[in-house]
């Protein structure tokens, strides 16, 4: 897929991403792609009780979530959790992408789903859809 870049797309206004990936280096690897994609990103969190505290300081547009977690709560409790504070849209990331996992995510109804690893391709594709990149 060709590379684009969409970096001043979301000028005036960049959508505000909240991070919750406990992989470090995924975490780093995804909030470098979305910070050159124009978003601004709060995190990364690694556990759902630190995604829920950075949710409510930060406010964000949309919570990128991992569904497997380091702590007590998985990425969908805390998504569950967090549409109770937040009218922020949430996608789920994971490597995980068998039917029991998608069952269980799909109940909490996310805005949608990334495999990972995430692309920089497929972000921006999101971005674009979400926010209105490029439009």
């Amino acid at each position: 897929m060709p590379q684009t870049d969409a970096r001043a797309s979301f000028s005036p206004t960049s959508p505000r991403i909240l991070l919750v990936e406990d992989e470090f280096i995924i975490a780093m690897y995804m909030r470098r792609l979305l910070e050159k994609l124009g978003a601004q990103v709060e995190g990364p969190f690694a556990t759902g009780e630190e995604a829920l505290r950075g949710a409510e300081r930060f406010r964000p547009d949309l919570v990128l979530m991992d569904i497997k977690l380091a702590g007590e709560m998985d990425g969908v409790e805390t998504a569950d959790r967090l549409r109770a504070r937040s009218p922020a849209a949430v996608v789920f990331t994971s490597a995980f992408s068998d039917e029991e996992t998608r069952s269980r995510a799909a109940g909490v109804n996310p805005a949608g789903f990334l495999t990972k690893p995430v692309e920089e391709g497929d972000l921006s594709l999101l971005l674009s859809r979400m926010f209105g990149a490029g439009a």
